[in-house]
């Protein structure tokens, strides 16, 4: 049985046909993107499922009893409450379920013969619902959560509302996580993540039982969380099987197929044309309104759609500089008397792709300001190159004038430029007609992005340092960009969350943390294999110490690191006899809990009935995990 059905489904807004005609279902366990161009209805499909709105036509209906999830882009928190007790409140069904296993348990132990029997299929119903929503193991899922997206412990005694934004966010996220709903609506849910966070979310939502709907512009999580892509084009809906990848491949080779059968028919349709204008009244003219006749009975297929409109970026015109865009010596950056970093020596050549990577809060924005040259340093030296001009662009897009149109945001800057190359210039950039007149205030986040781009390649930098240029751009957008920083022949900086992204560009990595700025040679995916192998390598070591030490050995010198290209997977015989050993402890495990169950003088006791079933879940998960290592190692 779908867990969620939309038939035909039309909203309109004024005389603005949003939805078409959306039809789609999602079966329990799906996880499932939804895409389409910026504005074309993927939140309104949201808030149609939500509730929050009503379709004008069509139907919207979610299985009876199935428990919906959704993010508020505005989480509000009410006085007094903590970041702890907000995240538990999404477990309010489990804990329903726990106060009624309670009472099951307790009638059970008086119970007899058919109502005894009656009682042990609905606490075993009910069990395995909570095993559903992984409420036999709540304490440590709260704090895998928590921690997974990124959410200093620190912070989970701290009232809630007194909290940033985007912490406010990842809060809000973290509840709905917890709470295992059947459906689970995600809206852009790696805004608010660092790049760790971002891949900690994949993984989680993977491994979930329940299925998901998530809204994204991001590549490598629609490529691995996703096992269906959900397409809105011009109010409809196409879906198809498999990740983003194979959507892109599968959409090409759609439209190729119906234009092919479009342009069949319209070959056939011309013909039988010229053959009814030749031969109406002549001698074969019954012939020829025969024709015509089936002609006006035959299903026209439609011109297939294929929308190839996205930004046409040209990169910027690059003045020739020395070989030393910059250079920096022992420098410290952060507000006030806060150091975020220190001790940081770069030198950046003509033509380095650097990106710049690190948790939330540790200092990458302000870094590129500070070689930006827009913030001063805390500390050290900054010395640009001969000529070197930095082109910047803000994520919050800051330095737009709220006031002013896009049309008068190119003239404030450019005066030399003409009216009719400025909106071509426009033009280029997706703003036609009276858009270019349009107020900048009153913009979405994904055009304000793309007037800060139109004005920023217009400038003549020798580099450019962008931060999360990425954001609010759609699919197409995103492309538009990776093409024309392909072609940029200055140097680039850049921070960004989007992993596709800095695998296309970056050949060079540095990573900002408190206790130091890196450097390493490589795309991001080549850094973080590496970070992840030098992790492994470091457990494998710590847990052959003891062993060293029994046997009173020197410590070995320092082992090569091991592949990037094999996070996970350490060579140590040790390791893994201690690992099968482990495996077959929780097993053995397993197998007597579960059939303890079945023991009268177990399931008639309420509170040993439930400590059973809450240690079983944590020998499962435990379990899982083992075998994952086990399956991964070499």
């Amino acid at each position: 049985m779908s867990l969620l059905i939309c038939q035909d489904v039309k909203k309109h807004y004024g005389a603005q046909d949003v939805l078409r005609g959306v039809t789609f279902q999602i079966d329990p366990g799906e996880k499932l993107g939804l895409i389409g161009k910026n504005g074309g209805g993927k939140s309104t499909i949201l808030r149609l499922v939500e509730g929050v709105e009503v379709a004008d036509h069509g139907r919207v209906s979610l299985r009876k009893g199935a428990s919906l999830g959704h993010v508020p882009q505005i989480p509000e928190f009410e006085a007094g409450i903590t970041v702890l007790q907000y995240v538990e409140l999404g477990l309010a069904e489990v804990r329903a379920l726990q106060r009624e296993l309670d009472t099951i348990g307790e009638r059970m132990s008086h119970a007899e013969g058919d109502e005894l029997e009656k009682l042990v299929h609905e606490h075993e119903a009910k069990s395995q619902r909570i095993g559903d929503l992984g409420g036999w193991e709540i304490a440590r899922r709260i704090e895998v959560v928590l921690s997974g997206i990124g959410l200093a412990k620190e912070l989970w005694s701290r009232e809630a509302r007194t909290l940033s934004g985007g912490e406010r966010s990842r809060v809000a996220l973290a509840r709905e996580l917890v709470a295992g709903h059947d459906l689970l609506l995600l809206d852009e849910p790696t805004n608010h993540l660092d790049l760790v966070g971002i891949e900690w979310l994949e993984s989680w939502l993977h491994e979930q039982k329940g299925a998901v709907l998530i809204v994204s512009h991001d590549r490598r999580l629609l490529n691995r969380a996703v096992d269906g892509i959900l397409e809105l084009e011009r109010g409809e809906i196409r879906r198809y099987p498999g990740n983003y990848d194979k959507y892109v491949v599968l959409r090409e080779e759609r439209y190729k197929t119906e234009l092919r059968e479009w342009e069949s028919q319209q070959d056939f349709l011309r013909k039988e044309e010229d053959f009814i204008r030749k031969h109406i009244g002549s001698q074969r003219t019954a012939e020829a309104k025969g024709r015509q006749k089936r002609l006006e009975n035959l299903v026209r297929v439609d011109r297939p759609f294929n929308d190839v409109r996205r930004p046409a970026i040209r990169a910027p015109k690059v003045e020739r500089g020395g070989e030393l865009v910059f250079e920096t010596r022992d420098l410290a950056g952060g507000y006030g008397e806060k150091k975020l970093f220190q001790h940081v020596d770069l030198r950046v050549g003509r033509s380095d792709r650097i990106g710049v990577v690190g948790k939330n809060g540790a200092g990458k924005s302000t870094l590129l300001r500070i070689l930006a040259g827009l913030q001063p340093p805390l500390g050290g030296e900054l010395e640009p190159g001969h000529k070197s001009v930095c082109g910047y662009y803000d994520q919050d897009t800051s330095q737009l004038d709220e006031t002013r149109t896009p049309y008068e945001e190119i003239r404030r800057t450019h005066r030399d430029m003409t009216d009719l190359e400025i909106r071509s210039h426009l033009a280029r950039f997706l703003f036609r007609g009276n858009e270019v007149d349009k107020s900048i205030a009153a913009l979405s986040g994904g055009e304000r992005a793309r007037v800060a781009l139109a004005k920023l390649v217009l400038e003549k930098p020798t580099w450019l340092a962008l931060d999360e240029p990425t954001n609010h751009l759609d699919l197409a957008a995103r492309a538009a960009l990776e093409e024309m920083l392909s072609e940029f022949d200055g140097t680039l900086v850049c921070v960004s969350h989007d992993r596709a992204f800095l695998d296309a560009l970056c050949t060079k990595i540095v990573c900002v943390d408190p206790d130091a700025v890196t450097v390493f040679d490589g795309n991001y995916t080549a850094w973080r294999d590496a970070v992840l192998a030098a992790s492994d390598q470091r457990r494998a070591l710590a847990a052959e110490k003891p062993k060293r030490d029994e046997k009173r050995v020197e410590p070995p010198k320092a082992a090569k690191p091991a592949k990037a290209a094999s996070p996970g997977k350490v060579r140590n015989r040790y390791l893994f006899d201690k690992l099968e050993a482990r495996i077959m402890e929780l097993e053995a495990e397993q197998k007597k809990l579960n059939d303890e169950l079945v023991r009268e003088d177990v399931y008639r006791n309420a509170a040993r009935m439930k400590e059973t079933q809450i240690r079983i879940a944590e020998v499962e998960h435990e379990l899982a995990e083992r075998y994952a290592e086990w399956e991964n190692w070499r």
